[in-house]
């Protein structure tokens, strides 16, 4: 598999489009300076837009160029698109929650808009509640119709049995929840997506060092493998002790050997009991057992990195990395992206990516 040109034109032009309420303002257009767009997982996007704050007039004059709310105001819907000026891609649909005026003294005047994604309604007031005999499904359901978005679920449709809200967020409920099952919760537009974990694959590219990869840094680590997981909980409508056991159920994308291989091999078996979960049946145990398992296996193989800017490098991604030599040239899982662009260095992504095999053996 090899890189996929990120234009047609011999020169990629990636300044971003901006539509506030959904149109183009040709004077937010015209004044970005720099623009900032974060994502990771447990989803709640974050923008930050900078605009130079200063515009002529007719007559020849200067004057700040946002003082009227007609153009940007707080609660405005705002989406930023990015990619190749000639067929742009959304990477950030959300609400402006802060305006911040910078006057650095050295130069002319800032506005810098901040927004997040649909999930910040979610985390803008605790309730405590009880959900009884629900499904993750169910819960995600519930959660997405009170923030007007669509639910997009993959599986989770088991019960998980009662569950209590305790002066918690939505969205900080949602996220506990979904990952002590091993999942994760973006928003896509007007959708709420949930997805077990190796469920989870929003794209797949290639990035080749000295081409569009500009840079990597590679970490393999043991000190956070282990052999197995174990947990144990009580059963107390049946009066029975229950057990699980993880060694791998949901490793994610690539090829090789895997941590725990290397860690019995070269420091012998390693055993982790999770003693601070609450399980009450044998499916949870093992549900709890496995995810426990997988999260440190998938952070065996860490990569951060820089790529030219590319609107298809989201979390969720699958990045096939080549250049960095037989060893660490795999396929690596997103977990956290960084869209920037300014008028000195163009548009780049950082991004954070993982993996639970190492090559070349």
């Amino acid at each position: 598999m090899t890189e996929t040109a990120l234009s047609a034109l011999a020169i990629y032009s990636a300044r971003p489009t901006v539509r506030v309420d959904t149109r183009e303002e040709a004077r937010v257009q015209e004044l970005i300076i720099g623009m900032e767009m974060t994502e990771r997982e447990g989803g709640l996007s974050a923008l930050e837009l900078r605009l130079s704050n200063v515009a002529s007039d007719p007559e020849g004059g200067a004057d700040l160029a946002f003082e009227s709310s007609d153009l940007l105001r707080l609660g405005s819907q705002i989406a930023i698109y990015a990619g190749d000026e000639s067929a742009p891609q959304e990477i950030f649909q959300g609400v402006i929650t802060g305006l911040e005026a910078d006057f650095p003294g050295d130069g002319p005047p800032e506005l810098v808009v901040l927004a997040e994604d649909r999930l910040q309604q979610a985390r803008m007031a605790r309730r405590t509640a009880i959900y009884d005999d629900v499904s993750i499904a169910d819960l995600a359901s519930q959660i997405a119709d009170n923030l007007g978005l669509t639910p997009v679920v993959t599986g989770f449709t088991d019960p998980i049995g009662t569950q209590v809200q305790l002066n918690e967020s939505d969205l900080a409920f949602l996220r506990r929840i979904v990952q002590r099952y091993h999942g994760d919760l973006q928003v896509v537009g007007e959708e709420l997506h949930v997805s077990p974990r190796g469920e989870v694959r929003r794209g797949a590219l290639t990035l080749e060092l000295q081409s569009q990869l500009r840079r990597a840094r590679v970490l393999v680590d043991l000190a956070h493998q282990v052999t197995e997981v174990t947990v144990t909980g009580w059963d107390a409508a049946d009066g029975q002790r229950v057990t699980g056991s993880g060694r791998g159920a949901h490793l994610g994308p690539g090829s090789g050997t895997t941590g725990a291989q290397i860690l019995e091999e070269a420091l012998g078996e390693r055993r982790h009991h999770v003693g601070h979960l609450a399980v009450t049946s044998q499916d949870e145990a093992q549900a709890v057992a496995d995810t426990a398992f997988d999260l440190r296996a998938r952070r065996f193989v860490c990569v951060r990195g820089t790529a030219d800017g590319n609107p298809a490098l989201r979390v969720g991604t699958h990045v096939t990395l080549q250049g960095l030599g037989p060893r660490f040239d795999n396929t690596y899982y997103v977990t956290y992206a960084c869209h920037r662009w300014d008028t000195r260095r163009g548009y780049e992504t950082d991004f954070e990516a993982e993996s639970a095999y190492w090559g070349g053996r």
